[in-house]
C-alpha cells in the first residue's frame, strides 16, 4: 500500500479549510504548520471532529482554537520539567544509596555489577552490559568517565552509574532488584515497593513526553498509575490513565512540601490561563481537582 503523498504548506491549509476548519489568516496558519507539523496539529484538533462526519470539523472550529491547545501543552511542559527533574534526581540518589547500603558493603563494593544480586537478571544484564556501555561511550569525554576508566578499569560505583543511565533504565534497574532492596528504598521515599515501581515507570514515561515534546493533552497514558484503592474509592471519577493521574503521581513523589505547594499553584494557574480552550475531562481533571491536589500534599 502506498503512503500518503506529501503536500505543501499551502495545500495543508487548504485541506484544513476543506474539512470545515475556519482559517482567518493563511500566512499565520502556514507559519504555525511549518513549526508544528501538520500531523501533530491535527492530533490536537481531534476533539473538534464532527461526530456525524468524522473527516470534518464541527461548525465554528477555528485554527486559533487548536493553536491554543498546542500553546497549553507547550506551557505545561515548561512547568513540569523542573518538577520532573527534581523527582528524577531524588530517585537516582535514593536508589543508589539504598542498594549500596544493602548490597555493596563488602569489598570490592561492586555487587551492582553481579546479576546474582538482582531478581530480574536479564533486565539487569541489559542495563549494565548494553545501556551503560552505550552511555559510557556517549560520555567518554566526561571527566568522571575518564577518571573511572583510568583508575578503576572502567568500573563505577552505583552512585556514579545512576548519573549515566536514563530515567527509564533507572526505573528498570529498581524493578530488577530483590524485594529487600526495593522495600528499603521505597520506605526511605515514603511509599510502598509496588507503588514506587509503578510511579517510576509512569514518571519516566511522562519525563520522556516532556523532553521530546510529546502531546500531553487528550491522550491516554500507559501504564495506569497506582493511586491506591482507598483514594479511588473516595474519588470514583478518577481515571488512572489520564494526565491528572500522572500529575498526582508526580506530586506525591516530589520530596519537599514547599515544592509540592508551588506545583499545585503552577498547575492551577495554567489551567485558568487556558480555561476557554481546554476541556478538563479530556485530561482527566475532575471539577474539584484543586482540592484533590492539595489533599495529595498532606
Amino acid at each position: 500500500m502506498e503512503l500518503k503523498k506529501p503536500i505543501s504548506l499551502e495545500e495543508q491549509v487548504q485541506r484544513l479549510i476543506f474539512h470545515k476548519m475556519d482559517v482567518a489568516d493563511n500566512d499565520l496558519a502556514k507559519h504555525v504548520l511549518s513549526e508544528t507539523n501538520y500531523y501533530r496539529f491535527t492530533g490536537y484538533a481531534l476533539q473538534f471532529r464532527d461526530k456525524e462526519n468524522p473527516d470534518d470539523y464541527t461548525s465554528g472550529t477555528t485554527f486559533e482554537d487548536v493553536l491554543r491547545l498546542i500553546q497549553f501543552d507547550n506551557n505545561l511542559r515548561r512547568i513540569l520539567k523542573p518538577y520532573l527533574d527534581t523527582v528524577e534526581l531524588y530517585a537516582r540518589s535514593q536508589i543508589a544509596y539504598g542498594f549500596a547500603m544493602e548490597k555493596c558493603q563488602i569489598p570490592p563494593h561492586d555487587q551492582h555489577y553481579e546479576s546474582s544480586n538482582f531478581f530480574n537478571k536479564k533486565s539487569h544484564d541489559s542495563i549494565i552490559s548494553s545501556s551503560l556501555k552505550r552511555e559510557k561511550e556517549n560520555n567518554k569525554d566526561a571527566q568522571f568517565v575518564i577518571h573511572h576508566s583510568e583508575k578503576y578499569e572502567g568500573k563505577m560505583p552505583i552512585w556514579v552509574i545512576v548519573e549515566l543511565i536514563s530515567f527509564t533504565n533507572l526505573s528498570k534497574l529498581y524493578s530488577a532488584m530483590y524485594y529487600a532492596e526495593q522495600n528499603a528504598i521505597a520506605k526511605n521515599m515514603g511509599t510502598s515497593r509496588e507503588t514506587l515501581k509503578n510511579h517510576l515507570h509512569c514518571l519516566a514515561n511522562l519525563r520522556n513526553k516532556v523532553a521530546h515534546t510529546g502531546r500531553l493533552y487528550n491522550v491516554a497514558y500507559n501504564p495506569p498509575v497506582k493511586l491506591g484503592s482507598k483514594y479511588l474509592n473516595r474519588n470514583n471519577g478518577i481515571r488512572s490513565n489520564t494526565l491528572f493521574a500522572y500529575l498526582t503521581a508526580l506530586l506525591r513523589r516530589i520530596p519537599r512540601e514547599e515544592d509540592k505547594t508551588e506545583f499545585v499553584k503552577d498547575i492551577e494557574m495554567t489551567l485558568k490561563l487556558y480555561s476557554d480552550y481546554i476541556q478538563l475531562p479530556l485530561i482527566g481533571f475532575p471539577v474539584n481537582y484543586k482540592q484533590l491536589l492539595i489533599d495529595a500534599i498532606k
